[in-house]
């Protein structure tokens, strides 16, 4: 699907702060950002703002942005401001990490048996959700 536009797994340089994630504030937002994208995969981060978990996986997500840019799209949604994706992808957690590619919702198979429509859970770092990533972008 996204082919090799990874850059390496190269450390931020000490000191630097991290970009804020693109957030989306409206349903029509995140229609674009997911039906907009032709040629690489949307992540989309579902959750509250400041919900704990949320704040973990943002900085995760920050610290992978600049890797993956050129395979996926990384946006944040806070789903008190925009309860329709709650709604349309049956988010049930507090967090949801989703995947996207060409308009449609990607299915995860994370080895547990049956298939899921994200995660619901604070990747370890960078290089598992770059992994993740990956995973996704070969299908």
């Amino acid at each position: 699907k996204c082919g090799s536009r990874f850059r390496g797994s190269l450390p931020s340089p000490a000191g630097t702060s991290m970009a804020a994630l693109p957030r989306l504030h409206s349903a029509y937002a995140v229609e674009q950002a997911i039906l907009g994208e032709k040629s690489k995969v949307v992540c989309l981060r579902v959750g509250e703002e400041f919900e704990p978990d949320c704040i973990r996986m943002d900085e995760v997500l920050r610290e992978a942005v600049g890797i993956v840019e050129g395979a996926c799209s990384i946006y944040a949604v806070d789903k008190q401001e925009v309860p329709e994706c709650v709604q349309e992808f049956q988010v049930t957690e507090p967090m949801a990490t989703l995947f996207f590619f060409r308009g449609k919702l990607l299915p995860l198979d994370l080895g547990a048996g049956g298939r899921q429509k994200g995660i619901t859970w604070v990747v370890s770092g960078r290089q598992e959700f770059i992994e993740l990533v990956e995973a996704v972008c070969r299908g």
